[in-house]
Formats: structure tokens, sequence, C-alpha cells
């Protein structure tokens, strides 16, 4: 029988948001994060994302977006760059003081040639396709700006010779307050999963600002 390692640390996700509206009904977003790992003691990534979105009626949105993404390796003390191109779609429902929606995301994550900084590559060995499928509900506490959720997110590996495409999950706790009408922030615990490899618990504290 084959045997896997079990582990689970903590690390630390914080990042920036700065959301704009536009006309028609389009939205763009502009974030910036840092992430700590192997118990908030190693930098792990630094990233810086654009994104821009649609509403089509009252439930659904259409979106796109553009990430670049410094992975830390510790070993050679250096950054490893990917950069990642995504589209994805949101579907969501009120009921009473409830908000459920599901997201689901497409992203091709482009990674730099091993021991070559030549830039990236199209070559499949270089190229991960990954089908993320988020479900989420919320909750709208009355008179009180306080917005608890949970979620929970599958990621499924595309167009790989991998026997099972599934190879992630993340369940998530969280809560956003509202300052006022353009000032947020929002606190979240997540139980990140690599199936049959590790457990890994992390905190996300986030800020985020609309004009």
């Amino acid at each position: 029988m084959p045997l896997f390692a079990q582990s689970n640390n903590w690390g630390l996700w914080t990042s920036i948001d700065a959301e704009k509206k536009l006309p028609n009904n389009w939205e763009l977003n502009i974030a910036a994060q840092y992430r700590w790992k192997d118990n908030i003691s190693v930098t792990d990534q630094i990233r810086g994302s654009a994104d821009i979105y649609r509403k089509l009626g009252r439930f659904v949105e259409l979106g796109a977006g553009y990430e670049l993404i410094a992975q830390k390796n510790v070993t050679q003390n250096m950054f490893v760059y990917r950069i990642r191109f995504r589209a994805q779609s949101r579907f969501s429902y009120n009921f009473a003081q409830f908000t459920a929606d599901w997201r689901a995301r497409m992203q091709l994550t482009m990674m730099e040639k091993e021991n070559e900084r030549v830039g990236f590559s199209f070559d499949d060995e270089y190229n991960i396709w990954v089908l993320r499928n988020r479900f989420r509900l919320r909750y709208n506490i009355i008179k009180i700006p306080l917005q608890p959720y949970i979620s929970f997110e599958m990621f499924h590996q595309l167009f790989s010779d991998l026997e099972n495409s599934y190879f992630q999950n993340r369940l998530t706790l969280g809560t956003n307050y509202k300052i006022n009408n353009q000032h947020s922030v929002a606190l979240d615990y997540i139980l990140e999963t690599r199936i049959n490899i590790s457990n890994r618990s992390i905190v996300r504290i986030g800020y985020a600002y609309s004009f």
C-alpha cells in the first residue's frame, strides 16, 4: 500500500484590494497579496492581480483576470515566477438574510522552465490547467455591518495524465466587516487539503477599498 506523509502547519495570507465601479455594470479589481508558510516563519508567495467583471442581470456575473506570482524557493533563496490567466462565472441567489453563490473558475498557470531564467513556456510540461468550483453561503446580519460566510472549493487539474484529477480542496470560515461604503476588512480561517498528501491551516486577513 502506498504511504503518504501527513503534515499540518500554519500559514498567513494578507491582501489589499482596490475595487472600482464602472459604467454598465462593470467592475475593476486590483489586488496585492503576501503569503507566509511553515508556521508563518517563511515567505511563500507575493502576488499581484487585476480582474474585470460584469454583472448580467441579478444572478449572473462573468469575469476574467491576470495574476503574477513570485514563489519563494527557500533552498536556492530566490523567487520563481509564474503568470496566470483566468476566466470565471458566478451565479448567486438571495433568500431571506442569506446569499448562496457558485463560482466556476478556469485558470492557466504558466511556469518558468526549470534552471532556465529565459521566460515562460507554452510547452505542456510547464503549463497547468485547473478548474476550481467554489460554493459559498453568506449571512447578512440585520443592522450590523457583519457578514459571516462558509465556503468549500474543489480543485481539478485538467488535460493531465493524473489518475485522479481532483487534487485539492479548501474549507473556509470567515466574516467580512464593512466599515463604511468605501472601506471593509475580512478575516478568514482556511483548511487546505492536498488529497492524500497534507493539510494546512491558514489565517487570511484582507482590506478592501471601493470607489
